[in-house]
């Protein structure tokens, strides 16, 4: 047993990405403000100088900017901004930009992405949309944001699917809500995944009762056979 791929529907994907290039970054003092914070608040991640209390002010000050820019540009502004943010860290993934800039656009985001399975010895393994919902949820919690604010459905497949498909190193409590939070988004397989998830912690019985759930979605005899073989004796 095998727990599913994260497969993304690609027009949906390319939907997505067309709307947020559509956005246009908000522009003045106030965003300046704010970018100079947030860059700060990057290196201090990436560097781990901080010291007790520190990150917590500058939390502060952040959401307080964020604030400021959405009082002088309107609520557009966070996910224009949003998005600017992120093909900015996108472009100093790919190195290119030059690398004194590079700690400034992505913090600590390199070794997010070896935790969570997205990348191993140098080489990104996670499909580049999954990345991009990545670094926006980053983004969303530095801000003071809720953590996928702003997500279409298929963002929201791609950033909790692959944290329950393939983040193997993953705590298995964390995978099993992620699972969920991508059956609410329409993640197809979910019911599967959870099974193999349930059977592999030794829950016999409720794996078997998902692949039950699975099989009757897709009529595949494989999966009843999964249903068969992780019932417990």
């Amino acid at each position: 047993m095998e727990v599913p791929p994260l497969t993304l529907a690609p027009n949906e994907v390319r939907a997505a990405l067309a709307a947020r290039a559509a956005l246009e970054e908000p522009t003045g003092p106030e965003a300046d403000a704010r970018r100079a914070i947030y860059r700060e608040t990057n290196v201090a991640e990436h560097e781990a100088t901080d010291y007790p209390g520190q990150a917590q002010l500058r939390r502060e000050r952040l959401v307080e900017a964020l604030s400021a820019l959405v009082t002088a540009a309107g609520e557009d502004a966070i996910p224009a901004t949003r998005h600017a943010d992120v093909e900015r860290a996108l472009l100093a993934l790919r190195g290119e930009l030059p690398d004194d800039e590079r700690t400034d656009e992505l913090g600590g985001f390199v070794r997010m992405m070896d935790r969570y399975s997205m990348a191993a010895e140098g080489r990104q393994i996670a499909p580049m949309f999954v990345v991009r919902t990545a670094l926006a949820a980053r983004w969303n919690a530095i801000h003071g944001r809720p953590l996928t604010e702003g997500f279409e459905p298929i963002e929201l497949q791609a950033y909790w699917g692959w944290l329950a498909l393939h983040a193997v190193n993953a705590p298995a409590e964390r995978r099993f809500e992620a699972l969920e939070h991508y059956a609410a988004a329409g993640g197809p397989r979910a019911a599967e995944a959870r099974g193999v998830l349930l059977f592999e912690a030794g829950e016999g019985e409720a794996a078997s009762e998902a692949f039950v759930e699975a099989f009757e979605a897709a009529g595949t005899f494989r999966l009843r056979n999964h249903a068969i073989a992780a019932a417990p004796e």
